[in-house]
């Protein structure tokens, strides 16, 4: 039997994004209209924290995250000495989910983090950016984005090939351990 999915109902965040439901990871953020290339969408706001914080934060809510398959951590670099907590509910560009092929990039300006539109955008369309983790935790982190480029992994653009590559041993590997098993 097939359990509905819970939905959101539409909430207005601004002149250019709502909260909806999201086919990548539970809410989302969404063009209200049309959005042209270079637009700023939104700030990313939260409680500024040292790296010494920021590091003990986003490991007990990975951890968390890990038993309960939530969604984990909200913190990004701001400067050399500190970090933004952006786990707040007031903080509506924390629901903007990963996408491999991104239309969104944050941009820290003056230690303030800002969603810039990397293209045109349509109205009704999921706003997304490359979350840019890096690729030693890759199995932590599944990709659900659906996009053409996705590897299946949350990596950092200029480490998909490298885990392409190394997805592909993994398989071939299995692959002839299998063979190997049913010769046997």
């Amino acid at each position: 039997m097939l359990i509905p999915r819970k939905t959101v109902q539409s909430k207005r965040v601004n002149a250019f994004l709502e909260i909806r439901s999201s086919r990548i990871h539970g809410r989302g953020l969404f063009a209200r209209r049309l959005i042209r290339k270079g637009t700023r969408l939104i700030e990313y706001v939260g409680e500024r924290v040292t790296k010494k914080e920021s590091n003990r934060r986003g490991l007990a809510l990975h951890e968390a995250s890990l038993r309960t398959g939530g969604a984990s951590v909200y913190i990004f670099e701001l400067t050399d000495t500190h970090d933004l907590d952006g786990d707040k509910p007031y903080n509506h560009a924390r629901l903007a989910n990963h996408s491999c092929d991104p239309n969104c990039e944050f941009i820290n300006e003056d230690d303030r983090l800002y969603l810039y539109a990397l293209r045109e955008i349509e109205k009704g369309e999921e706003i997304t950016f490359d979350y840019g983790y890096d690729i030693a935790h890759f199995l932590d982190h599944p990709c659900r984005c659906g996009s053409a480029n996705c590897v299946g992994y949350i990596v950092r653009t200029d480490q998909r090939k490298k885990l392409r590559r190394l997805l592909a041993r993994k398989s071939a590997k299995k692959a002839e351990k299998a063979l190997r098993k049913g010769d046997a």
